[in-house]
């Protein structure tokens, strides 16, 4: 749990967190914000300008494994993406069920159909 503690008291669009009170980081809001992204800030869109964000930490906090998981995720998605050219969802995306967290963002499942590319 992502959980931290107000060391001073804080005022936030007109509420205040008391000194020692819990803060619950929700990253699942991380990169929402209408004022930053426009309206369809809640829409996931891979070619969004400014991707700035703080999915690995920040200064101190910053992951040590971030550049190998940016490496992973680069060699793992080209691969996927080489061998089935193709993939789409199986399903409509409004059929899609998402996972019941305050924390994170995701999909129950992701029902995809891989066509092989011919060998």
């Amino acid at each position: 749990m992502p959980l931290r503690y107000a060391v001073e008291d804080i005022e936030i669009d007109g509420v205040v967190i008391r000194q020692g009170e819990a803060i619950v980081a929700a990253y699942g809001a991380a990169g929402r914000d209408p004022a930053a992204h426009g309206a369809d800030a809640d829409h996931f869109d891979i070619t969004r300008p400014g991707k700035n964000h703080v999915s690995f930490g920040y200064g101190a906090h910053y992951c040590v494994g971030a550049p190998l998981a940016r490496l992973e995720a680069l060699v793992a998605l080209s691969a996927l993406f080489a061998r089935f050219p193709d993939l789409q969802l199986a399903v409509p995306a409004t059929e899609l069920r998402p996972v019941q967290s305050f924390i994170t963002n995701g999909h129950r499942a992701l029902p995809i159909v891989l066509q092989p590319t011919a060998a």
